[in-house]
């Protein structure tokens, strides 16, 4: 087999660096390779060498012996998608427009990480393991290869659009064997098992003493191991960047959040973070410097010599320290997308974080304990050269947002994989700092419980349970979307379609006019003996979703059974073309 020549400029680096290996007798390979692994959902305390319990994780533990471990990390919004687009461009949420796991793509504007290491002729293959990183985001900008989980956008379970870290690291491993070896690779593995449901192989809960989470984690390491002995096989690990980095934590019920996205306590915010060095800089050091996962990008630009980094928000950590003085960005605009509350914004340095909302908050180091005390007077005049930062950040020149929305389609996978029924994120949002009247997220704490606490029974069929607890947190707050949209999702779903046409006339008057929400309002119209409405609202389901196989079904019988022939059978070739590999959907009330 013939390979093809590596391009000029890594020709004359080859030339180079060989010389100099050739004169220190050395007989690595003259370039690096840059390996990121993302862990999603991965509190920093359930990792040994992030405080977690001993035994856990064996894998990573070894991998700190070798690396340096930022025990001050943070991400910089508690949701996978903003915080691998900041990951993989060097740009804060507010710059790179993605600030919530929604529609919203990653602007074609956008230079990432992928695509400047294309550009200098670095093979770039990326194996992601869930729907909210989906190639139709924008992040496969760059990258040869963007292997990801099939669609199953009709399939009701939880685990829709996700797939186990043992498959993902097998594909990778492939990759890693059968690339060019005269040519560094860039390698982006996304693994997604602590992400909840929490449903780990049974001898990795034993393990973990039954803690199905740590379970989750325990397995999502092991098979870390199976990647980093890829690479070992395949004589990489010695000329290979190696970075791991979690996208979020995960709350497990501290602060009354159950997962994460609404909160930006410590819980969440915190992310573990390694940098292993191939020559060995910094080796087994424990790092107190504050960094951030947007350090991703320019630490990878800067080891693979791909040149400046440009104007971005991260510093690299490649054999450098950041500045003693430095503080780093995050926000969650989850709580004002979803529920009607105030965004959260903040700046944290060494002294601590501030938490711009409402209410603002200070909290010392990773400490919490004022998390039920809002600033006033001097306190909070102490916070401006907080407010200065974020402000500045706010001010820096944005990405223009695309043009495109990932769809409905998108937008359905989310939600199965427990994400809000949010606002639209594609419209203009609030300044960080803007007072919008609204109440803080740290006052609302009984409300989120509430509203996960009826998700959980609606998710289990027990709708009847979930109904008052969906109905006590509407009459409290009108304006919280999750809740009415899972509240008329239950009515239609129990035959209580009388009750489901007022929180869905709602829905649609204050939010988006997603389709989901224009089905069931369909249904429960047209199951009430009002059918020109129901009918309007099918269609209006279906102008904004095209696949949206219910609205279609219902559609094309209904208008059957009316004589409206031409009509009809528009909708059931539409529907024909809808339907996946060719499957007979039952038309189901409910989406």
């Amino acid at each position: 087999m013939v390979r093809a020549a590596p391009p000029p400029f890594l020709r004359a680096a080859s030339l180079a660096l060989a010389a100099a290996a050739a004169g220190c007798g050395g007989g690595k390979p003259p370039f690096l390779n840059a390996v990121v692994v993302t862990l999603d959902t991965t509190r920093a305390d359930a990792i040994g060498c992030f405080g977690g319990p001993a035994g856990l994780t064996p894998v990573l533990d070894g991998l700190a012996e070798e690396a340096v471990a930022y025990q001050n990390a943070r991400t910089v919004v508690p949701l996978t998608l903003p915080a691998h687009a900041s990951m993989f461009t060097g740009l804060y949420p507010p710059r790179h427009t993605i600030r919530d796991n929604n529609v919203v793509i990653l602007p074609p504007s956008a230079r990432t990480l992928a695509e400047r290491a294309r550009e200098r002729g670095v093979q770039t293959a990326a194996f992601v393991s869930a729907a909210p990183l989906d190639r139709v985001f924008g992040l496969d900008q760059g990258f040869e290869l963007y292997d990801q989980p099939e669609r199953p956008f009709v399939q009701a379970t939880s685990h829709a659009g996700e797939r186990r870290a043992e498959d993902a690291v097998a594909r990778a491993s492939r990759f890693v064997a059968g690339r060019d070896p005269d040519r560094p690779f860039l390698l982006w593995v996304h693994l997604f098992d602590p992400h909840a449901p929490y449903e780990p192989p049974a001898a990795f809960k034993s393990k973990a003493g039954g803690n199905a989470y740590r379970g989750e984690v325990a397995y999502m390491d092991a098979m870390i191991g199976r990647l980093f002995d890829a690479l070992r096989e395949a004589d990489a690990w010695e000329n290979t960047l190696v970075l791991v980095v979690s996208d979020h934590g995960e709350a497990l019920g501290q602060h009354d959040e159950f997962t994460h996205g609404n909160f930006c306590y410590a819980t969440t915010m915190r992310a573990p973070f390694l940098v292993r060095d191939p020559g060995g800089e910094r080796r087994g050091e424990d790092s107190d410097e504050v960094v951030s996962v947007v350090d991703v990008y320019p630490t990878v630009i800067d080891a693979l010599g791909l040149g400046s980094p440009g104007d971005v928000d991260g510093e690299s950590l490649f054999r450098r320290r950041v500045p003693e003085d430095r503080g780093v960005y995050f926000e969650s605009y989850g709580g004002y997308l979803s529920y009607g509350w105030s965004p959260l914004a903040g700046w944290a340095d060494r002294a601590g974080a501030y938490v711009h909302s409402s209410a603002p908050r200070f909290f010392a180091g990773n400490d919490e304990g004022d998390a039920g005390r809002a600033l006033t007077g001097a306190e909070l005049e102490s916070m401006k050269p907080y407010r200065d930062a974020i402000a500045a950040v706010a001010a820096r020149p944005k990405l223009a947002p695309a043009a495109e929305t990932a769809g409905e389609e998108m937008l359905a996978a989310m939600r199965r994989l427990g994400y809000a029924a949010s606002g639209d994120a594609s419209q203009e949002l609030p300044h960080p700092l803007e007072q919008t009247g609204l109440p803080s997220p740290h006052d609302r704490k009984d409300e989120l419980r509430r509203t996960q606490e009826a998700l959980i029974l609606s998710n289990q069929g027990r709708y009847d349970e979930a109904i008052p607890l969906f109905r006590s947190v509407v009459l409290e707050n009108p304006r919280n979307m999750w809740a009415l949209d899972r509240l008329g999702n239950c009515y239609v779903i129990t035959n209580r379609f009388a009750e489901a046409i007022e929180p869905l006339q709602r829905l649609l008057a204050i939010g988006p006019p997603w389709a989901g929400t224009h089905y069931n309002l369909g249904v429960a119209l047209y199951q009430t003996g009002r059918q020109d409405e129901g009918l309007d609202h099918f269609r209006a389901a279906v102008r904004t979703d095209p696949g949206h196989v219910q609205a279609l079904f219902y559609l094309a019988q209904l208008l059957e059974q009316r004589g409206e022939k031409a009509e009809a059978a528009r909708y059931r070739a539409m529907l024909e073309a809808a339907k996946p590999r060719g499957e007979d959907l039952p038309p189901v009330q409910g989406r």
